[in-house]
């Protein structure tokens, strides 16, 4: 085998020649991976097949390289699920909570339920990926349930107290188009004492227009009592005929228009549109993303009240961070109350 001289390492698609040898690399596209080959000059004049016997030969072992990169990423993905699917029996999906307030009184009046997971290397897995994963390969139910039952385990006196206080859970396609949906949530609403209106539904603006079975399934949230909230609004199908039809009772803004706040963005000129529609068909608002004084004025004063989502009133938290950031304000004292605020105190006092 010949020595492979320094001069002859290739970073990118190239053919060249060195002394005696003739190279070739070839990279994947939006890749680091590349593979390189290379063939005497002898051995071409020989067989009269210059690029042939040198592209051949690269072509063989690219298209074995392909074989092995897609068998790996196969497995990968294959892994990926089965650990999912163990911590998700295991309860080692946590769930997080991110505050929802009023921008008028600046009180948290709802929360929004997100599951987090490490895989078993201990590397976070962005939820997007593990979610889809999970409808992908048929347990996405599994996972909703998780977070359903995690939820009113973490904030069940919260949600039967005499607050306003309410929950959001986030719900997939594929929950919708199923049956197992409404009798896990109804279950589960029993057996804590937690009223239906107290939880509510968020589907992506996509979800809810692919069938009429989803859309049957929104229809059957809100008659048990259940909000519906359209979340990431004005990414997909807005329009008045849409909401119309679709009879939700909120949407929550997308945040790439409130990140156009302050900013020439043609984007910022759509909220006026989105707020107008909201207004004629009684919605709530629900803004997302705000992360700056300047962006919850914006929308402070409205006629019907808005409430903020975002950085600047808390990034996704612990359940009893959450709890304890509300125990603090009077207002959520006057309305929960008993044996139960004392046990929260003090838990939150040894927590300063």
């Amino acid at each position: 085998m010949p020595v492979l001289h320094s001069d002859a390492i290739l970073d990118r698609n190239a053919k060249g020649r060195v002394g005696n040898l003739l190279y070739a690399t070839l990279c994947m596209p939006q890749s680091d991976m590349c593979t390189s080959a290379f063939t005497s000059i002898q051995t071409v004049v020989k067989n009269n097949r210059v690029l042939l016997g040198l592209d051949s030969t690269l072509g063989a072992v690219v298209g074995a390289f392909l074989v092995l990169l897609i068998f790996f990423s196969h497995m990968r993905s294959h892994s990926m699920s089965q650990q999912l699917r163990r911590a998700i029996r295991r309860k080692e999906v946590s769930i997080l909570y991110q505050p929802i307030v009023d921008l008028e009184t600046g009180k948290t009046v709802r929360a929004e339920a997100l599951a987090r997971w490490k895989d078993e290397e201990g590397f976070a897995v962005n939820p997007e990926i593990f979610v889809r994963l999970a409808e992908e390969r048929g347990f996405i139910d599994e996972l909703t349930k998780l977070v359903v039952h995690t939820v009113l385990q973490d904030f069940g006196t919260a949600l039967r107290s005499e607050s306003n206080f309410h929950m959001n859970i986030n719900v997939t396609a594929t929950d919708l188009h199923g049956g197992q949906l409404m009798p896990m949530l109804r279950e589960a609403l029993t057996n804590a004492g937690v009223a239906p209106s107290r939880l509510a539904i968020e589907i992506t603006e996509g979800s809810t227009v692919k069938s009429s079975v989803e859309r049957a399934a929104i229809r059957q949230l809100r008659d048990a009592g259940h909000s519906v909230q359209i979340d990431d609004f004005g990414t997909g199908y807005s329009s008045l005929a849409y909401l119309k039809d679709l009879s939700v009772d909120a949407i929550k803004i997308d945040k790439a228009f409130t990140m156009a706040i302050g900013t020439e963005a043609v984007t910022l000129g759509i909220l006026p549109q989105i707020l107008a529609m909201a207004e004629t068909l009684h919605l709530q608002v629900v803004v997302e993303g705000i992360e700056t004084v300047e962006q919850a004025a914006y929308f402070a004063g409205k006629e019907r009240p808005v409430l903020g989502q975002g950085w600047l009133f808390g990034k996704p938290m612990a359940a009893d961070d959450l709890l304890c950031m509300m125990i603090r304000k009077p207002d959520y004292e006057e309305e929960l109350s008993g044996d139960d605020l004392v046990v929260r105190k003090e838990i939150c006092s040894s927590r300063n």
